[in-house]
């Protein structure tokens, strides 16, 4: 399994072991889907093993945003390196996202 989620009370991190691109990112709404179901709307992305998105693996990203949104939930991304951090530039994502350096501090962020 490509991506992995850990519960911390009403903050679900979805930890995306692979780049978010093609078939990674059906697992990745799987995964991301099961938590939205599951009441989980505040989502940190940990992307700390993610090397690129490709448009799919960006538009799973905001279709999960704006699902959170609907329940006036969040998600949080962290651990972007230069290249993810510069498509979310590039691509003028960047505002849709609160990004942290780690995990501790996007969950704490929610507090």
């Amino acid at each position: 399994m490509s991506t992995k989620i850990t519960k911390y009370d009403n903050v679900a991190v979805l930890i995306v072991k692979d780049d978010l691109v093609g078939e990674e990112v059906e697992v990745f709404c799987g995964q991301s889907d099961q938590c939205v179901a599951d009441g989980f709307f505040n989502i940190v992305v940990d992307c700390t093993a993610v090397g690129v998105f490709d448009s799919m693996g960006l538009e799973a990203l905001l279709d999960l945003q704006n699902k959170c949104e609907d329940e006036f939930g969040n998600v949080k991304l962290c651990g972007l390196d230069e290249t993810l951090t510069r498509i979310l530039e590039i691509t003028r994502l960047m505002r849709r996202f609160e990004v942290f350096d780690d995990v501790d501090a996007a969950v704490g962020n929610f507090s």
